[in-house]
């Protein structure tokens, strides 16, 4: 590649961290920016759970995006894809189908799950990975979460860990708190849902009780059945019925001096099992067959905090954890995979960091946040076959074990409270043991460095831009490293690490009291540029999974956010456009995982006298035509959906919510372009719940 494309992203970025360093000079002094609002009006009013500062999302000099536990019922989402899949610059594949999600961020991320290891999913902090190829990558229920947070591009790889160049999907689950007002010692609170597509019931109860001013409990448990749902004008797709059990247990005592430490202890599972499944998951494709087939998720937790009250150099979270994902399919005489096979994933992880605020002078207050990490996770593939022979894993599903050491640190130096500096830096070492059935017992072991720089700049109480720079590695995963093209004559074949280089830029507006009095407006752009060398990506050529080098892949785009907010209107707008080229050769070719150019648009009313919210929102695809294969081509379409709540105050329903839904309204056939199947035809939802 030639140096002028790296001279203009670097333009792109620096020039506007120098005009914020340079306003910042002239009107450091001036007066304070708009505050955070207690209770947000937009999901860009949203509080970021991050180091440093507390922020909103329109405040942070990254593409942030919140979901909180309001949007959260209003989607009343069956699978966590549904509500991914609404937020800009986020592509789902199949987000319909329990088994088959697979995540997107700006044109990284496809039908692979060895694609995923770019984007970083946490769950309460605790990383969660799952590889199987034509599966999904990610087993929960969303009525387990109160909070979704997308972190798009690879700035966030400071905190969170090497190798996230697509960006991060952090999962926070319920706490007791958030069903218990005043001095209330318990809650309980029960939901019913259900949709006609695949005719598919819900039942959830969670109990909060909080016996103690310092001591409080959570217990939410779920079932969930996922029937076949059918794609438009009632195609039947045949995706084989599931049904579910989830649940969460959370426990956590405060103690101390001023109730400055918190010790927690959580544990979560899923058990999923469907009978007669297609083995593909993501195209419903019978060409491997059909499977019974077993989902067991567990992530337990232990965690503790502890402010230091009185003192600003200490700030510690401390955290250990397990997790366990494992796929249990039968599919007797299969001659691909046995009669029986498992596929696993075992983590133990380990988190420590502090965060000290001091001041550097009477006008810049300094936040720094810094720490390590450990992960050991070990991947198992037995095979179970005719004759009680066991194979451990196969050439395109090996065994072996990832280790890695991280340390960190980030700064956060607000100047003037307008300027807001974000340097960071990040070293993780990882170790690639291959396990039994590899052809070969050579290690990997390398180093990896994520450098940023970022930078806020709020030139008014309504205006404000940001740039960053940032850049990150990422080694190969077990798949990539220890597969069958990976090794020639027993000899490993050296991967190199994966690197991006990523500049973004972008501005904000911030409006209130504008059309109408207590309404507030808001708007972020940002425009990124990420030059990533070394692209290593996973694709099936008809026999085997293989690893597939591309020396120098460039995918640049816009997103758009904005959102409007009232006593009785609001309405909100999403835009993303990305593209993305092999830039390796002579001619740039096009990257066959960028989603097609999309945009939405919702707009409400609330009817305050009632407790009624009624809303309807539109998803517009653009055709994707910048395909290679011509058969990878897709149409454009659009999509319509409805939702009406009703959630009373006062009287005797006080606590009760009632939510309707109309998906697809005119049932519309399409297939989204990353997805390889169709998507979900029309469909009504319904649900019911009340907090005693």
């Amino acid at each position: 590649m030639s140096n002028s494309r790296y001279s203009r992203a670097a333009l792109l970025a620096s020039t506007t961290l120098s005009l914020a360093l340079i306003s910042a000079s002239v009107s450091a002094q001036e007066a304070a920016p708009r505050l955070a609002n207690e209770n947000p009006t937009t999901m860009l009013d949203e509080i970021i759970v991050n180091a440093g500062k507390e922020k909103v999302a329109i405040d942070t000099p990254q593409s942030v995006s919140a979901v909180g536990q309001e949007e959260i019922d209003a989607a009343q989402a069956s699978t966590l894809g549904e509500i991914i899949d609404a937020l800009p610059g986020v592509s789902v594949t199949n987000p319909d189908a329990t088994f088959g999600q697979g995540f997107n961020i700006r044109g990284i991320g496809g039908a692979f799950a060895a694609d995923e290891s770019r984007i970083i999913i946490q769950v309460d902090g605790v990383k969660k990975y799952f590889e199987q190829y034509r599966m999904g990558s990610l087993f929960t229920d969303p009525e387990l979460m109160k909070r979704v947070e997308v972190l798009r591009g690879p700035a966030s790889s400071t905190l969170y860990g090497a190798g996230a160049i697509a960006g991060v999907i952090a999962l926070e689950t319920k706490d007791a708190s958030d069903f218990l007002a005043g001095d209330d010692k318990y809650a309980v609170r029960a939901k019913t849902s259900w949709e006609s597509n695949g005719n598919s019931p819900l039942a959830s109860i969670i109990t909060a009780v909080k016996p103690t001013e310092d001591l409080e409990f959570l217990a939410n448990f779920q079932y969930r059945k996922s029937g076949n749902y059918d794609a438009a004008k009632g195609k039947v797709l045949e995706n084989g019925d599931i049904t579910s059990l989830s649940g969460l247990a959370k426990l956590g005592y405060t103690f101390g001096t001023n109730r400055d430490q918190k010790i927690e202890a959580s544990y979560q599972r899923l058990y999923a099992d469907g009978e007669n499944l297609p083995y593909d998951q993501l195209t419903y494709s019978d060409a491997f067959g059909l499977t019974n087939r077993i989902v067991d998720d567990q992530t337990a937790v232990l965690s503790y905090e502890n402010t230091f009250y009185g003192n600003d150099l200490l700030d510690i979270e401390a955290q250990i954890s397990y997790s366990d994902t494992e796929v249990d399919q039968k599919h007797p005489g299969n001659i691909y995979f046995g009669d029986r096979a498992k596929y696993s994933y075992t983590t133990w992880q380990a988190n420590l960091q502090n965060t000290s605020r001091f001041d550097l002078s009477d006008n810049v207050e300094t936040y720094f946040t810094y720490g390590g990490e450990y992960l050991n996770r070990e991947r198992l593939n037995p095979r179970y076959r005719p004759g009680g022979v066991v194979q451990p894993g196969s050439g395109s599903h090996p065994e072996g074990r990832t280790e890695l050491a991280g340390i960190f640190g980030q700064a956060e130096i607000i100047v003037g409270e307008r300027l807001t500096l974000t340097p960071g830096m990040r070293i993780d070492y990882t170790r690639l043991k291959p396990g039994d059935g590899v052809a070969s017992d050579e290690e990997l072991k390398k180093f990896a460095y994520s450098p940023k720089i970022a930078a806020l700049y709020k030139v008014n109480d309504w205006f404000g831009v940001f740039g960053s720079i940032a850049h990150t590695e990422r080694l190969p995963t077990v798949d990539e490293t220890f597969s069958n093209g990976n090794i020639v004559d027993g000899k490993l074949q050296h991967l190199d690490l994966e690197k991006s280089n990523n500049f973004e830029a972008g501005f904000t507006f911030s409006f209130d009291d504008t059309l109408q009095q207590d309404d507030a407006i808001r708007f972020k752009a940002t425009g990124f540029y990420n030059i990533i060398e070394n692209h290593i990506s996973t694709v099936f050529d008809g026999t085997f999974a293989r690893t597939v080098i591309t020396e120098e892949a460039l995918l640049r785009g816009l997103e758009l956010e904005a959102a409007y907010d009232s006593p009785n209107w609001y309405g909100s707008f999403g835009s993303t456009i990305t593209r993305g080229n092999d830039t390796s050769g002579d001619k740039d070719k096009y990257l066959e995982s960028v989603a097609a150019d999309n945009g939405f648009l919702r707009v409400g009313y609330k009817y305050q006298p009632w407790s009624l919210d009624a809303s309807w929102r539109v998803d517009v695809y653009a055709p994707q035509n910048r395909t290679e294969d011509p058969n990878n081509k897709t149409p454009g379409y659009a999509l319509h959906q409805a939702n009406l709540s009703w959630k009373p105050q006062e009287g005797a329903f006080a606590g009760a919510e009632v939510r309707a839904s109309v998906t697809n309204i005119f049932d519309k056939k399409f297939q989204s372009h990353l997805s390889s199947s169709e998507g979900k035809g029309r469909s009504f939802k319904l649900s019911l719940a009340k907090t005693f």
